[in-house]
């Protein structure tokens, strides 16, 4: 435990050390209070069935397509390419441990990230007429989805970023798999018939989402992806011990 904490910490002061972390993070902060003011115009000018933050909660799919991928790319592949990588390896830490920590190192980004917009709460409920229409419980599921899915495609773009060298790479290789899964999820539980049909809305993050962000708590999406993490973790840690056999 003592390893990952101070790998965890080398992680950190990686991000904020470089410009990388600031630009991802004022990027999210720009576009999610941008689409935060535009909401709250359109709530004032007519009520809509859903909450602020439930809408809110809907742009998930920005983060998870490029903040995520751009928070992750460098995390394995910059060590392969600038050989450090066989540095960090020579310390006393196992190949699982420098995954763990370069995992819960991009977790922890994401999930401050998200933190900043329950400020939008706090505004709401100075600014709204109709302060009741904050349905505290339901915007904390909706934070639960958001942060279980993100951890997972957290988990998806470390292992693209251990499929190379080249970081651009490692970031097409997050952005088609993370899209292949919310998007084609969701355009197939809407073109498809039958079981099929529902075996992708029982998948898609669109539809967890929406349950979620409206109060319904069901843990058998957290549980799919917390075993999607731990798969992609898995492979993760096997392909850096690959290296040991080449």
């Amino acid at each position: 435990m003592r390893n990952v904490l101070a790998l965890l910490r080398r992680e950190m002061n990686a991000y904020f050390a470089s410009v990388l972390g600031y630009v991802v993070t004022i990027m999210f902060l720009f576009v999610m209070g941008r689409t935060f003011y535009q909401i709250v115009l359109v709530f004032r000018e007519r009520p809509m069935q859903m909450g602020p933050m439930e809408a809110l909660f809907g742009m998930f799919w920005f983060p998870s397509l490029f903040i995520i991928p751009a928070i992750t790319m460098r995390l394995l592949s910059e060590e392969k390419r600038s050989g450090t990588i066989e540095m960090l390896m020579t310390a006393p830490v196992t190949d699982f441990q420098v995954v763990v920590a370069k995992y819960l190192g991009a977790v922890l980004l994401y999930t401050l990230m998200w933190a900043v917009t329950g400020l939008y709460i706090f505004i709401l409920r100075h600014f709204a007429g109709d302060a009741a229409s904050l349905d505290l419980k339901q915007i904390l599921a909706g934070y639960v989805c958001v942060l279980g899915m993100g951890q997972f495609f957290v988990a998806i773009g470390l292992l693209a970023s251990a499929l190379t060298k080249n970081q651009v790479i490692g970031a097409v290789i997050a952005v088609s798999a993370i899209f292949a899964f919310i998007i084609v999820t969701f355009w197939q539980g809407t073109t498809a018939t039958g079981e099929l049909a529902a075996f992708f809305r029982y998948v898609s993050p669109f539809e967890h989402v929406r349950e979620f962000s409206r109060g319904i708590v069901d843990v058998r999406p957290l549980v799919l992806y917390a075993t999607g993490t731990a798969v992609a973790l898995f492979a993760t840690t096997r392909i850096v011990e690959s290296r040991k056999w080449r």
